[in-house]
């Protein structure tokens, strides 16, 4: 009996352990999303700014597909508060000054609802061009 006890003590300490190795790696993951979401928003920003914005442009094509990765990640964790907070952190801290606490979940939102971006992927994206950036376009609005 005193085996048992010992046995399920430390089933449930492996399984404390794993599981709260797991979420670290979930909000460093999410985090490091919107770390990179941000950064990516910004550049097309810039490019926007410009008036170079364009899915020829291999820079802006890599950040149109940065962003397109954060939204499905987003959508996937959507119902994930946890996943959504920690994305949001990293987001403000990739923002630069440009995305802070009190414009992330309107950047977020904004994200979540661009219509067009389900079904892009590195794939299709050339062949989807202007859609990928006018679903983009009111995120990099909202950056002003």
């Amino acid at each position: 009996m005193k085996k048992i006890g010992i046995i399920m003590m430390l089933v449930a300490m492996i399984g404390v352990t794993s599981c709260s190795s797991l979420s670290g790696v979930s909000d460093s993951a999410a985090a490091t999303s919107g770390n990179a979401c941000a950064k990516a928003l910004l550049a097309l920003r810039a490019s926007q700014k410009a008036g170079t914005l364009s899915i020829a442009n291999a820079t802006d094509l890599s950040n149109m597909l940065v962003v397109i990765g954060a939204y499905n990640t987003l959508k996937s964790n959507k119902g994930n508060n946890d996943f959504k907070s920690s994305f949001t952190k990293g987001l403000v801290a990739g923002g630069s000054g440009a995305i802070t606490n009190n414009n992330a979940s309107t950047i977020i939102n904004l994200l979540l609802a661009a219509n067009g971006l389900n079904d892009i992927n590195s794939s299709n994206i050339s062949s989807s061009g202007t859609t990928t950036t006018n679903a983009i376009t009111p995120v990099l609005n909202s950056l002003l």
